[in-house]
């Protein structure tokens, strides 16, 4: 039991470095506790989707995050509205941030076109605005030199849902106006022929999850977590495997005490936590990773990734080689063969507990404690 421990120390403190915290911060893309501002936002003055007037001072107060786009555009605006719709909002839910989308093409998107696009998507006016200026030029003035997205009309292109081209960058804008940070949708890696669209999703879900860590540190929240669109079930799996670990704790303390019949019980109630924590396990990775992105990703580099894989190789082996050796040892008490059974167990507990223990924190790093992605 001393190896076992001693190994589980060191994952442990390698894996508490301080180095691990957070990657450095990208250019315009600051952390969700960052300080750092990138200029106030210009006055302006838009009508929304109701014909009610929306002013820069209307949204001081509270933060919120912009949205360019247009109603026949056929680029990302669909897929990204639909995403603001599934991911965003419900992320967003009792929070004071708000989500502006701002259209590139307000001679055409009138305020009904408007209101139609926003009933398309049941957006709510109070947590998610659609809003368009007199003219283009004031509208892609405003973004280009006022929110500082890329908009550009292609007086060459015939299509209409392709003619205005823009960037997918969001910015988030803090309670006294300033714009606190952008962040692109899309990945550099991704969008290439072959790309990996697993991990495209993940990507987006990450990027997402950011954006809403970063709006609600804005408003004076704690972080949501898990981020949007991940399942709960890394949590219950975690959860099972503290239960399963304190029970064979409890149960290793029963027997040192010469309490049998309790020890007995204790084991048993591991054994069926540890089983129902398999059968998650399984159903998570087969069922709903498939559908939902796929696995999510440690972002730490260095030595803190090192001590990550270790701790999660160690967990894997350990888990596989230590399932045999349960079954073993209850067998050897269901025989009443105790000599075998004792000698078996002062490996298989320790193996066990570690196990137990380490798929809790493997969760920790992974989820609540893993760094935002590069």
């Amino acid at each position: 039991m001393s190896r076992v421990a001693a190994l589980f120390f060191a994952v442990l403190v390698a894996c508490l470095e301080p180095a691990a915290a957070h990657p450095q911060e990208l250019q315009g893309e600051p952390l969700p506790e960052s300080a750092d501002r990138f200029g106030g936002v210009p006055d302006f003055t838009f009508e929304d989707s109701q014909g009610e007037a929306l002013t820069r001072a209307d949204l001081l107060g509270q933060p919120w995050i912009a949205v360019p786009f247009f109603v026949r555009c056929k680029g990302p605006c669909p897929s990204v509205s639909r995403d603001i719709a599934e991911r965003l909002i419900p992320a967003l839910e009792g929070t004071p941030v708000r989500v502006i989308s701002f259209s590139l093409d307000p001679e055409v998107d009138t305020a009904a076109e408007l209101q139609e696009y926003a009933d398309l998507f049941g957006a709510d006016p109070e947590r998610w605005l659609f809003v368009r200026s007199e003219t283009e030029e004031q509208m892609h003035r405003f973004m280009n030199e006022g929110l500082l997205v890329p908009v550009v009309r292609d007086s060459t292109e015939a299509a209409p849902g392709l003619a205005i081209t823009h960037a997918t960058r969001m910015p988030v804008v803090d309670r006294e106006g300033r714009v606190a940070g952008w962040y692109d949708l899309r990945d550099p890696a991704q969008g290439e022929d072959g790309a990996d669209l697993d991990e495209a999703e993940r990507v987006l879900t990450d990027r997402y999850g950011l954006i809403v860590a970063r709006a609600r540190a804005l408003a004076g929240l704690d972080y949501q977590w898990p981020l949007p669109g991940r399942s709960r079930l890394p949590l219950v799996n975690a959860s099972l495997n503290g239960v399963a670990f304190l029970l064979l704790v409890a149960g290793l303390a029963a027997i040192v005490s010469g309490r049998k019949k309790l020890h007995e019980a204790l084991m048993k109630a591991a054994f069926v936590v540890s089983a129902a924590f398999l059968s998650c396990y399984l159903y998570y990775h087969f069922a709903v990773l498939p559908i939902s992105g796929g696995p999510t990703k440690f972002n730490g580099e260095g030595a803190a990734k090192a001590a990550y894989l270790l701790m999660l190789l160690t967990h894997v082996v350990l888990a596989v080689v230590n399932l045999p050796m349960v079954l073993r040892v209850f067998w050897l008490a269901h025989k009443e063969d105790w000599d075998r059974h004792k000698r078996l167990a002062r490996w298989t507990l320790p193996i066990w507990m570690y196990v137990s223990l380490t798929g809790v924190l493997v969760y920790l790093v992974l989820y609540p404690f893993n760094p935002p992605p590069a």
